[in-house]
This record gives structure tokens, sequence and C-alpha cells, in this order.
């Protein structure tokens, strides 16, 4: 199976780039980088020509990128000032989107680090969960989340191949993965969580700056789309005096508001 190209703009071969148009895949990228904060509010994006070298495409395609992101009321655009980001609206309206828009909200203290971007031949284990075929790959993004105190978590992120145009190494952000699919497009449907308590091994304690054999939050997240295909299988390792984890509910079944939330707690740590 031929692998999609990296170290280009695509980041995939010029089959599947027909497929998707080039001005969409700007537009992707552009919206990840107004949702994540990388073009602050009150500040003008850089002008269609450094956009144009940034992204090695036309000005033509930055425009009509630019024209949809301004359709949907991301951008605002000033004769004479340029054109600015604005602060995108609530508006999955789905079940799924409680736990997205936390997840985004959390995502926007911190950043985080690219360890690994590549496709891997799954275990028979991950390509059932994923009901692929024996040989087929997988994308798998390796991130290590962080703010200014410490590190906050180690993942690892495994997607379809099919679906890598959408999510190219340039779009990866402090942003969750599921957040960038949904912003291409992909309707995001279920979302399934598990969460349990692991040791930290010698490969993800030096990511988290903890020891060998502390214990860690472990959590393993299965989103689906609207066809319940599994388009992204996230396990997250969390360091616990940096990550909490809140439910709520009601015995009479009352609703209570937002009943899922997860936070980043203050370690202590100077």
């Amino acid at each position: 199976m031929a692998r999609p190209q990296t170290g280009t703009a695509a980041e995939r071969p010029s089959s599947e780039r027909d497929v998707i148009p080039l001005y969409h895949r700007v537009y992707v990228m552009l919206l990840q980088k107004i949702m994540d904060g990388s073009y602050p509010q009150g500040s003008p994006i850089p002008s269609e020509d450094d956009l144009a070298e940034t992204f090695s495409v036309s000005r033509v395609t930055i425009r009509k990128a630019m024209e949809r992101l301004e359709r949907e009321g991301r951008v605002l655009r000033q004769r004479g000032r340029g054109t600015f980001p604005l602060t995108p609206a609530n508006e999955l309206g789905e079940p799924a989107s409680q736990l997205l828009n936390n997840q985004i909200s959390l995502a926007r203290k911190t950043k985080v680090a690219l360890l690994a971007y590549d496709f891997v031949r799954p275990s028979p284990l991950l390509a059932q969960t994923f009901e692929i075929a024996d040989g087929m790959e997988l994308l798998r993004i390796e991130r290590v989340r962080s703010d200014e105190r410490s590190p906050i978590s180690h993942t690892l992120c495994y997607l379809p191949a099919d679906l890598a145009p959408l999510v190219p190494r340039t779009a990866i952000s402090s942003l969750p993965v599921s957040a960038t699919l949904a912003a291409a497009g992909v309707k995001l449907a279920r979302f399934e969580e598990k969460i349990t308590a692991v040791l930290a091994d010698s490969d993800v304690a030096p990511h988290l700056d903890v020891a060998i054999g502390t214990p860690l939050v472990a959590m393993t997240r299965h989103v689906r789309d609207e066809n319940a295909r599994l388009i992204e299988l996230l396990q997250a390792l969390y360091r616990p005096d940096r990550y909490e984890y809140r439910v709520q509910y009601s015995i009479d079944g009352q609703n209570l508001g937002t009943p899922w939330k997860a936070m980043i707690t203050d370690s202590g740590v100077a």
C-alpha cells in the first residue's frame, strides 16, 4: 500500500489531492489557527501574500479560503485595516458538543509537542477495533500536552489512513484531533470514554516529567461519525496532579447543566 507523501502542504498522493480541493485544505488549516488562538483576537491575520507564501499556494487559493471563512462568520475583513479573526460560536448543537467544547476550552490553555506523525501497521486487535483488513495502515499522531508549569498528558491518536488528508501535519495544533476533523466537515456523532489508572513506564515517564512507576490517569476515547464508523481512537495518559475529570448527575434525573468536565489543576510547581 502506497503511503501518503509527507513534507508538503498536501501530505498525500495526487489522487487524494484531487478529491479535496486545495482551497479547502487551506481553509481547514486557517480555521484551525483561528480556533486554537494562533491568530489572536484583535490582531490582523497575515496578508494574502504572506499566507500564499506560507502555504505555498496562489493568492487565488487563499482568497477562496478567506471568502468561505467570511461567509461562516469566522473572520471580519475591513478595507484598509486587514482581516481579523472572530471568536467561533458554538455551532455543533449535538450531544457530543459539550464534551468537544470542553476539550477545546482546555486545549486553548495549553500547547502541544508533536512527537510522531506517521503511518503504522496496526496490531490485530487495533485492526479489529477499526474494522480494517490486514495490511491496511492507520495514521498515528503522538503528542505531549503541557502548560507553563509542567507536562499534563501524553496522547496516542489513531485515525483511518483515508482521513489523513483532513489532518495534515501542518494542521496539528493544541486542539483535539476530533476538532480538526469537525472543522473539515466530518460529522461527529458519538464519543465513548473509559477511564482507569496505570503506572508510568520508561517510555512515557520522561515525557511527563515523572518517575517510572508513578500512577497516571489513563483514558481511552472512541469517536464515531454519523455512520457509526470509528474515526478516532485516543489513548491518553494524564498526570493526576494536573488533570481532573468530573461527572455530575442527579437521582431524579433533573438536568444539572453541564454533566461532564475535564479540568487542568494546579500542581503547585513554581
